[in-house]
C-alpha cells in the first residue's frame, strides 16, 4: 500500500540525517571540499570507492524534513529537533562534495560542505534530546547520542540510529546507521554508516570506529 511505503522511504531517510546537533565557532577560511576525495586512499583494494562534487548545496537537505502523517516522538518535544537535526538551515548557499566507500559489509558516505553562513546548533536541545525513540504504525525506531571522536578545533556529535518495519507477514526488518559530525563554523562534515545489504546474508555489524577514524581523516584532509 502507498502509505506504508511513503512511511518507510521517509522514516529511513529521517534515520539517516537525524544527528545530535554541535557547533563551533572556528574559522571562516573557505575550505575545498573536494580535499574529501582524500580519504580514498585511506581504504584498501577490497573496498569500492565514489566521488561526487563539487556541486551547489542541494535545497533539498537544507531544513526541517516532511514528517510523515501519525509520527509520534518521545520526548514529544524533542519532533522538531528530530526534524531538523542534521540539516543545515534553507537558504544558504555554497559546495559541497561527497565520498561513497563500500566495503567488508558496510557502506561509508562523507559529505564535506561549504556554505556562506555560520551552520547553527541548538547546545540545549541537543542536551535534552540525547535519546529519541518515535514510531508510526508498524514502524518503530530510536536516536541515542554516541562519543563522537575529538577534533582540534572543532564541535563534533555522533549518533546511532535503529529503526524496526514489520512486514504484513509480521516479519521484522531492521536497519542501523552512525553518523558522526564535524562542525567548523561556516563548514560541515558528515560520516554515516550503515550496514550494505547483500542478497542471501545477514546484515553486517556496522564498523562505528571506521566511520569515526573516517571523520577525522576527512576533516585533515579539507585541512590540508
Amino acid at each position: 500500500m502507498p502509505e506504508p511505503k511513503s512511511l518507510v522511504v521517509a522514516s529511513v531517510a529521517l534515520i539517516m540525517c537525524a544527528q545530535a546537533l554541535t557547533g563551533c565557532g572556528g574559522s571562516h577560511k573557505p575550505l575545498d571540499t573536494t580535499k574529501l576525495f582524500n580519504v580514498e586512499s585511506t581504504f584498501g583494494s577490497e573496498f569500492k570507492t565514489q566521488t561526487k562534487g563539487p556541486n551547489d548545496i542541494d535545497p533539498k537537505i537544507l531544513g526541517p524534513q516532511k514528517m510523515p502523517p501519525g509520527v509520534t516522538f518521545d520526548p514529544s518535544d524533542c519532533a522538531d529537533y528530530a526534524a531538523s537535526s542534521g540539516r543545515p538551515p534553507k537558504g544558504i548557499r555554497g559546495k559541497m562534495s561527497m565520498v561513497s566507500v563500500v566495503g567488508n559489509g558496510n557502506q561509508y558516505v562523507a559529505i564535506a560542505m561549504q556554505a556562506d553562513q555560520d551552520l547553527p546548533y541548538d547546545a540545549a536541545t541537543a542536551e535534552k534530546c540525547k535519546h529519541v525513540s518515535f514510531q508510526a504504525g508498524k514502524l518503530t525506531g530510536y536516536l541515542d547520542e554516541t562519543d563522537a571522536p575529538e577534533i582540534d578545533h572543532a564541535q563534533t556529535a555522533g549518533s546511532h540510529s535503529e529503526i524496526e518495519i514489520t512486514g504484513k507477514d509480521g516479519q521484522q526488518q531492521s536497519r542501523e546507521s552512525y553518523t558522526f559530525t564535524a562542525y567548523l563554523g561556516t563548514a560541515l562534515v558528515q560520516v554515516t554508516a550503515s550496514p550494505q545489504p547483500v542478497r542471501g546474508q545477514p546484515l553486517a555489524m556496522v564498523d562505528a570506529d571506521r566511520a569515526r577514524q573516517m571523520l577525522v581523516d576527512a576533516v585533515s584532509a579539507l585541512r590540508s
